[in-house]
């Protein structure tokens, strides 16, 4: 008796040490990540870098494999039973008797280790999962398994949404215990301990690649990192570098509000595009002056430098900020003055004259549809064309902050997170 509690006890630690543990006093993931967009992301790389929703491998090391995350063995079992439970007539016609009463039967615990499948069974199968039930419940599965993924990553200590992704991937490949090792030769590499933190996708990823110098284990699955680390960087165009979690913002928006995955892109941004208005404010509900506009476009380009060193208008002095930006897009043409000698870099900007500045600096390219949904934008107007343009290239999705979707309010002060969110929207889609 004495023994076999012992074996236990052993049992109940080694399961206990591939669970990775919590830290007081910190952050919960959801209060500071994005899920539902970490979720999407995660998707979004699964679908590349593993298979289709209507995927099936008869036999994947020693058991069948199927759908666009290639469960597996015990996995795959459970999203058939649950498939089955949404929709028993549909699945047991699709299936036949035989199958979906052994899908239903079979108990998860041990369940499908060794099943592969016959050529007929694997047809009936992929017929299901591409399903409107199948990807439904592919979909639903998915986010399970991500958010547990994510969350773990999260108790070890990896912060941001891109270093979460790339840990999520690891995590799906390796196991539970697997990642558990994997994690260690990470922190050995980086010369931390357990309770120290991950910062960003950029250490995470150099340290993958020093540790794959040495350990086996990671150097033959680093073609999968390396393919991840560009689909989150290339594809995603998540920041590689700074901790967004470590935004300096007291005002910073909650998770989930319309700004704040802009706000916290245009501060990590390489070079920064947007830095906070104090120590620990970004103010995004303060108006935006013609100057700080400028500026803003300036940043997002690459804060590139004017060819020449003076500018047509005495209202912009050499030691302000926004002289090199006036100067910059004065020469491009994306600005002209409020008269022919000044510029007025202290006038507040409107959406509709901020939306008329990076039509400007991105082409005054015409928009690809003519109809005019909104209700307050007259033809007449100098930001008419501007604002269908935006509307095509994503600029602009709704009723930007009010009820009316009709509504965009042209004349209204355009705020710090508009301007950010504006730029976070083009980036994204072009």
């Amino acid at each position: 008796m004495k023994q076999k509690m012992t074996v236990i006890l052993l049992t109940l630690c080694l399961c206990l040490s591939l669970i990775p543990g919590t830290r007081a006093a910190e952050p919960a993931l959801e209060d500071s990540v994005n899920i539902e967009q970490l979720v999407a992301h995660a998707m979004q790389i699964y679908l590349v870098l593993e298979g289709d929703y209507d995927s099936v491998v008869p036999q994947d090391s020693n058991a069948l494999s199927i759908g666009f995350l290639q469960w597996h063995g015990v996995n795959a079992l459970k999203l058939l039973q649950q498939i089955c439970e949404a929709a028993p007539d549909f699945s047991a016609e699709t299936l036949g008797a035989a199958l979906y009463r052994e899908i239903l039967q079979t108990p998860l615990s041990g369940g499908w280790q060794n099943r592969v499948l016959g050529s007929g069974e694997a047809d009936a199968i992929r017929t299901l999962i591409r399903s409107d039930v199948g990807i439904t419940c592919q979909n639903q599965f998915a986010r399970e398994l991500i958010v547990e993924e994510a969350e773990h990553g999260w108790a070890r200590g990896v912060r941001t949404e891109a270093a979460l992704l790339y840990y999520c991937t690891i995590e799906h490949q390796y196991g539970v215990g697997g990642v558990s090792y994997f994690m260690q030769y990470v922190r050995d590499t980086m010369g931390i301990t357990e309770d120290a933190l991950i910062p960003s996708l950029d250490a995470f990823h150099s340290a993958v690649l020093e540790a794959a110098d040495s350990h086996s284990s990671i150097r033959n699955y680093l073609s999968a990192r390396k393919k991840v680390y560009r689909l989150i960087v290339d594809e995603l165009h998540l920041s590689a570098g700074r901790d967004t979690a470590a935004t300096p913002f007291a005002d910073l928006p909650a998770p989930g509000h319309w700004a704040r995955d802009a706000i916290e892109w245009a501060y990590t941004h390489d070079p920064q595009i947007a830095c906070s208005s104090s120590d620990t404010s970004f103010s995004p509900d303060a108006s935006v002056t013609r100057g700080e506009a400028v500026t803003f476009l300036w940043a997002a380009a690459g804060r590139p430098e004017p060819r020449g060193t003076t500018t047509p208008f005495e209202d912009v002095a050499g030691d302000k900020f926004y002289f090199t930006p006036v100067l910059w897009a004065w020469e491009n043409q994306i600005v002209c003055g409020s008269s022919a000698s000044s510029f007025s870099p202290e006038a507040s900007v409107t959406r509709g004259e901020m939306l008329t500045l990076l039509w400007a600096a991105f082409g005054r390219c015409s928009p690809a549809c003519q109809e005019n949904p909104y209700s307050d934008l007259p033809m007449d107007q100098f930001y008419f064309t501007p604002v269908l343009w935006a509307r095509d290239n994503g600029v602009l999705t709704g009723s930007e902050g009010g009820e009316d979707s009709a509504l965009i309010y042209p004349t209204a002060p355009c705020t710090r997170a508009y301007v950010v969110t504006y730029l976070f929207r083009l980036f994204h889609k072009t």
